[in-house]
């Protein structure tokens, strides 16, 4: 392949550094395909909707490269061992190891790299940072002739067996993982082999705040301007191009949208939100969106501008270009947090239920009930990050059932997923799974619920008011996919107001 490759003259300022272009012709029996922390699930949503609207743009890549035999490496770095037992990862083991030469001094810019806990969710309600992922993100293709590697030794030892000389670059996040990790472009810099950045396929971790025109995807451009001043980088759709394998006519890239929440991962905000669109891997596109979760078209409102959403809002967005949609669809789900509820007069943990059940309840021989001013786990009751000294912990599904007295005016209280899992390596690996509703039923009768609730996330807030004459009052805590080994709830400041 002859590739168009593009870098910077270093310059005192990479902003205003020359682009310089320059071609070489590589054999692609010495060009390797990699894939770098794809994963499944991110801290932050909107990280991880990003990192999945390029599943099939990469899916894309993949297969045009293996068309020209050129050799896909898969790099999850932290789960690669969740792939044990499969060829792609059995076979990657099974190579002898070839000893690492001498490492070259590290020639890459100090890029700024975002501490953790990173959101580019923007200057609202960000994302607790937690480590969730447990494999690659579930859309991507992962062929038998493909390999999963781990570490410097290993993917090195790979590229030495097969004669590969140079490395082409996807994945997340270009400014810490796809640079820094083991298998990422620094390390195997260092080696000798020659690195270059698919500046299409790859996506950075910074920030949010449209109000002095920060965003992921300017983020983004500035990290792959600053790393061109000591490395080469390539679009990748158009090399295929040359090759005649990439189509045209190939739908591959939905709308962004910031913040991105999903209606099973809301992003919730207290009074409103800015929400920015985006399609720039498609030149001309004309965005067109709708707000009210009916399906756009090129007749629905187009977008120039971030906008302000001021209440609970489905964004669903698609580009055209000369009529002709040249986006998918990109979906966001947004809700507005309920008012702030009083302190209750009468605490759920200061009375007694008339029921009260958690998984393995049983009527006569209740060995497990629900914990009071503690969680389920029999640590401090915590929501986001904070603590909360009143409270029930139970895991769903779960009930809580109390008589109304006619005293009660209203039942208030804040209600969230309990973080104590974040004390075992800030939930590595599991962090991902609770998803819990939050359900008020007076007698009988559902009177309101939580959106789904996932961890570090809400607390979700309740001030119901209690007709006359009611009997019963029931909290109850479901869980969203039926999994419920994490599914740990908090109902915390939670009880009844009395009348005055």
């Amino acid at each position: 392949m002859e590739l168009e490759l593009q870098t910077r003259k270093t310059s005192a300022d990479w902003r205003t550094s020359e682009i310089v272009v320059s071609k070489e012709t590589i054999p692609t029996s010495q060009l390797g395909l990699i894939l770098v922390d794809t994963w499944n699930f991110h801290w932050c949503m909107t990280a991880t909707e990003r990192c999945g609207s390029f599943a099939l743009r990469m899916n894309k890549a993949a297969e045009c490269a293996r068309m020209l035999g050129m050799q896909v490496f898969w790099a999850p770095t932290d789960v690669a061992d969740h792939y044990v037992g499969t060829p792609q990862r059995e076979i990657a083991c099974a190579l002898k190891p070839h000893p690492l030469p001498e490492l070259e001094p590290n020639s890459l810019p100090n890029i700024e790299v975002f501490q953790d806990g990173a959101c580019m969710c923007g200057p609202g309600l960000r994302c607790r940072c937690n480590y969730g992922w447990d494999a690659i993100c579930p859309v991507l293709e992962l062929l038998d002739q493909d390999l999963v590697v781990e570490g410097t030794e290993q993917l090195y030892s790979w590229c030495k067996e097969l004669g590969i000389t140079h490395l082409i670059y996807l994945g997340f996040h270009t400014n810490c993982c796809t640079t820094g990790k083991p298998v990422g472009i620094g390390p195997m810099l260092r080696t000798g082999l020659k690195a270059i950045l698919a500046r299409d396929m790859t996506d950075g971790i910074s920030g949010y705040d449209p109000s002095v025109g920060e965003d992921p995807d300017k983020g983004t451009k500035e990290i792959i301007q600053q790393l061109e001043t000591a490395m080469p980088t390539i679009h990748l759709a158009n090399e295929f191009k040359k090759e005649s394998l990439w189509q045209e006519e190939w739908v591959v890239d939905p709308v962004r949208v910031t913040p991105w929440g999903q209606s099973t991962r809301p992003y919730y905000f207290e009074n409103d939100v800015m929400v920015t669109l985006s399609a720039p891997l498609n030149e001309g596109a004309e965005i067109r969106y709708t707000l009210d979760g009916s399906e756009p078209d090129e007749s629905s409102t187009l977008y120039s501008t971030p906008f302000s959403v001021i209440d609970t809002a489905n964004v669903r967005a698609k580009a055209y270009r000369d009529g002709v949609q040249i986006c998918l669809e990109g979906n966001g789900y947004m809700v507005r947090l309920p008012a702030m509820p009083p302190m209750p007069d009468v605490h759920l943990s200061d009375i007694e239920p008339l029921r009260q059940t958690v998984p393995g309840y049983h009527l006569y021989i209740s060995h497990k009930q629900p914990a009071k001013d503690m969680s389920y786990t029999n640590t401090p009751l915590t929501i986001r990050d904070t603590k909360y000294e009143k409270g029930m912990g139970v895991q769903a599904p779960s009930q809580l059932l109390y008589t109304i007295k006619p005293e009660y005016d209203r039942f208030v209280g804040l209600a969230g997923n309990d973080e104590a899992m974040f004390g075992d390596a800030w939930g590595r690996e599991k962090a991902m799974y609770p998803s819990v509703i939050f359900k008020v039923f007076i007698d009988g009768t559902l009177v309101t619920e939580s959106p789904i609730l996932r961890i570090a996330q809400g607390p979700w807030r309740f001030n119901i008011p209690i007709p006359e004459g009611c009997g019963t009052i029931s909290l109850v805590v479901t869980s969203v996919d039926d999994d419920n080994r994490y599914a740990f709830a908090n109902w915390v400041n939670a009880g009844f107001v009395l009348k005055r």
